[in-house]
């Protein structure tokens, strides 16, 4: 990976947060309550304008669901084939289905999400 100047890096880092929080249909007020910071925080680390410390890259990675290299790169997220596919059967759908669907499968999401450091995981839910 070429060598980023501190901003670049903070930008990508930034970009490719929120890129992945909206794919996982997380707000930011989500994410944050998740990392146990403030909603300014987030909007601050996906602007690029603060870059958050190490330990909270990874935990954001496992929530996430991708690797801490994968939100430094200077790549854009790429929806995973399996997107692709669903968006197919998707499309087949009325209106009312596909807001069904994405509602439950959403919440599966949410379920198969990994609890941060110090708070309660899903047994304790």
């Amino acid at each position: 990976m070429e060598k980023l100047a501190p901003r670049a890096l903070a930008k990508n880092l930034g970009r490719n947060i929120a890129a992945r929080r909206k794919a996982a249909g997380l707000t930011q007020g989500r994410l944050a309550d998740l990392l146990d910071v403030d909603t300014l925080t987030v909007s601050r680390y996906e602007t690029g304008n603060i870059l958050p410390p190490l330990t909270t890259i990874e935990t954001i990675s496992l929530l996430l669901n991708t690797t801490m290299m994968e939100l430094i790169g200077d790549r854009t997220v790429a929806p995973v084939p399996q997107a692709d596919r669903i968006g197919i059967w998707l499309s087949t759908l009325s209106q009312q289905d596909r807001d069904w669907i994405t509602g439950i499968v959403k919440h599966l999401v949410a379920h198969c999400q990994p609890s941060p450091p110090g708070k309660p995981g899903k047994a304790a839910a």
